[in-house]
């Protein structure tokens, strides 16, 4: 897909939702991180008040998010190669904004 002014309608509202699928993934992603960051925080003042659930713990849950980031950092490039310039500026706009 080449970045040019497009001629048809078709390519144009490609573009447009390609730049919206970008916005509305960066905020469902800063919204699962906040979610998630912050289900941590309530699990280590629970284990340090002595509150725990079976088979839930702080350090599991750290050890597996660390886990599954390297996993998916090492899968980066791939995940990235191909992607259009507007969705990465959409993904950046729901980040930010989301």
């Amino acid at each position: 897909m080449t970045f040019i002014i497009p001629t048809q309608y078709q390519q144009m509202i490609d573009l447009a939702l390609i730049f919206v699928d970008g916005i509305i993934i960066g905020a469902a992603i800063k919204k699962g991180l906040t979610s998630f960051i912050l289900m941590l925080i309530g699990l280590f003042i629970a284990s340090y008040v002595g509150i725990t659930l079976p088979g839930v713990s702080f350090e599991l849950l750290l050890s597996k998010a660390l886990n599954f980031a390297s996993y998916m950092l090492s899968k980066a490039p791939l995940q990235f190669t191909g992607l259009p310039i507007l969705f990465l500026i959409g993904l950046a706009i729901g980040l930010w904004k989301g």
